[in-house]
């Protein structure tokens, strides 16, 4: 009969999260709970690894992905059994879409306690369903080839989180009672210890990955539509702050003469010198009927996601003549199942290989193509004037003049996490190319409001940047729970929550204009009547409230020079967007008229 060790949980767990190390991961987020005590106790007194612990699985898997967004590794998260891998779910989703690796290990009760009302005991298999690889990593089992065959699985996790699709693996791993530490009180346990310490030594196996180049079959009809077309444009979207190469964009603006629309989430668009610069109101001009008529197109280069704004989606569609190209590094970024063609590479590596064979152009074609830029940045003006113009007008503190206060604040070199809904969109109709020397990180893979203070105390932890996040209050209630991540972080994070009173968007909505929407808009807009501010001092946050641009200003200030957690709360009119946007599309349908005409 083989004697079964009495310490092979606690060895299992140690190979297992050493493994883990040894394949790369950096930080582990613990969420408290007894059947996942073993990997806990492992990661722990792991030496190589940081460990954080987040009482709320959701918000502590928001912080993983935070992490892995500028860190561009995976975190790992434990929990226990039952439903806490379950809230692990909105945050998972966001990595598989937005391409963030991360790799959750959720505790499980052995199979004679499944299907037999045992306590804290749910169906675990492919918890997360298609979002996320699943691994079965069975019941702990004291043979050589099955403990190495963890320090397998260890290495492919990992692996597996960041190649060839970067996003989330979900490690299910099955343990008996006793879950505590135990020592080598016998000969068989020292045997398996004096094992899994040779394991160890010997290390997890770490592959590593192809550089994926450009192909030139698919380059070679993007370098010819660079090289014909009388009026292109070159467009950015959301792109991670690590991807290669991105100066190259730039150089491949320079090059082919089309003007470059980025949005503030491409980290092209906000660092000071950026030719960004050129059609950088393009939100606000998209808006146009009149200007999306005028100014066709006949190539559009889109590098990476589209855009947030609605005016472009109008605009693509609108104009569906025109050749488009996508250059994407993953997934296919085409929602109007239109694009010409598809490249799957990073888009710097694409722009920079273009950049580099374009070639000398004949005189005819740059001087239509400076006439195309010409008219676009006349229009660019236009609009800045009339967005400047109404900020100056206004009476009190509108949410443009807090967002610009905000861009003007931050620290060079630091981190902007930016929500979603408004803020994002507001980002880019109210701040100016080169503003702000920061990098900006956005939860656009599943869009969601949720996670957004926790997924920001997780870049800030990562990063050692002074950190900023940009949110509404609706984003900011849907995670209170991650203020308990926000107030462990040591360096300046400064959470900026536009207290408008719910979820003013859906003002700008076509909903918002149906006969009886008054009775029926607070089931979307959600006003909530609370005072912020409260949400912080329960937390122990240093906490402002700003209804002034001189107040804001000032408590920004202090607030990037204190180290840890502050909250800013900035009071906003209700339907101070809703107006403004609408004045705004107003004057500029009027202003554009003689330009569109020149188009």
């Amino acid at each position: 009969m083989t004697v079964t060790p009495s310490n092979l949980l606690t060895q299992w767990a140690r190979l297992l999260i050493g493994g883990l190390a040894q394949a790369g991961v950096r930080d582990v987020v613990l969420s408290p709970g007894s059947r996942s005590t073993p990997f806990a106790w492992a990661a722990l007194r792991h030496p190589g690894l940081r460990c954080h612990s987040i009482l709320d699985e959701r918000s502590a898997a928001f912080f993983a992905v935070g992490q892995g967004r500028i860190a561009d590794r995976p975190s790992l998260l434990v929990c226990t059994s039952g439903s806490a891998g379950a809230h692990y779910l909105p945050a998972l989703v966001e990595a598989a879409e937005a391409g963030v690796p991360v790799v959750a290990l959720t505790a499980d009760r052995p199979f004679e306690l499944h299907d037999c009302s045992a306590p804290q005991t749910v169906d675990q298999t492919r918890l997360f369903g298609g979002h996320a690889r699943f691994v079965e990593l069975g019941l702990p089992d004291a043979r050589h080839e099955a403990l190495s065959a963890l320090l397998r699985r260890a290495g492919q996790a990992v692996h597996a989180s960041a190649y060839p699709s970067p996003g989330p693996v979900h490690l299910n791993a099955p343990a008996r009672k006793p879950l505590e530490p135990t020592g080598a009180a016998t000969p068989e346990a020292s045997h398996l210890e004096q094992l899994v310490t040779h394991l160890l030594d010997r290390g997890a196996t770490v592959p590593h990955p192809p550089r994926a180049l450009p192909a030139p079959r698919g380059l070679a009809p993007i370098l010819e539509a660079c090289r014909s077309a009388r009026r292109g444009l070159i467009v950015c979207g959301p792109l991670p702050p690590g991807a290669p190469q991105l100066h190259a964009v730039t150089d491949l603006a320079e090059a082919t003469g089309f003007p470059l629309l980025c949005e503030a989430a491409s980290q092209l668009r906000l660092r000071p010198g950026s030719p960004a610069a050129r059609f950088d109101a393009f939100d606000l001009l998209l808006q146009s009927d009149r200007f999306r008529a005028a100014a066709v197109p006949d190539v559009v280069l889109q590098l990476g996601a589209p855009p947030s704004s609605d005016g472009y989606d109008r605009y693509v569609s609108e104009h569906a003549g025109a050749r488009r190209y996508v250059v994407a590094a993953r997934g296919w970024p085409d929602p109007q199942s239109s694009a010409t063609g598809l490249l799957l590479a990073e888009p710097g590596e694409a722009a920079a290989e273009l950049a580099r064979t374009l070639g000398a152009l004949p005189r005819h074609l740059i001087e239509e193509r400076a006439a195309w830029s010409a008219a676009l940045e006349r229009a660019n003006a236009v609009a800045w004037e009339h967005v400047d113009a109404e900020l100056a007008a206004a009476a009190g503190l509108e949410e443009g003049s807090a967002i610009r206060a905000l861009c003007g604040s931050l620290p060079a070199g630091g981190l902007l996490a930016v929500g979603n809904s408004l803020p994002i969109r507001e980002l880019d109709t109210f701040v100016r190319a080169g503003t702000a020397d920061v990098l900006v990180l956005s939860q656009r893979g599943a869009n969601g409001i949720d996670g957004l203070v926790s997924g920001a105390a997780g870049a800030a932890l990562a990063s050692g940047r002074p950190t900023a996040l940009l949110v509404g209050d609706l984003g900011f209630l849907h995670d209170l729970s991650g203020l308990w991540a926000a107030r462990r972080v040591d360096r300046p994070l400064v959470l900026v929550v536009l207290d408008n009173d719910g979820g003013r968007i859906f003002e700008q909505l076509p909903l918002a204009s149906l006969p009886e929407a008054a009775r029926y808009m607070d089931a979307w807009l959600i006003p909530h009547g609370l005072d912020l501010t409260h949400a912080g001092r329960l937390f122990d946050i240093p906490t402002h409230r700003a209804e002034d641009e001189a107040t804001l200003r000032a408590t920004l200030a202090r607030a990037f020079d204190t180290r840890g957690c502050s909250l800013v709360v900035v009071g906003v009119p209700r339907q101070g967007a809703a107006r403004l946007r609408k004045r705004l599309k107003e004057r500029l349908d009027h202003a554009l008229a003689p330009l569109a005409a020149s188009l």
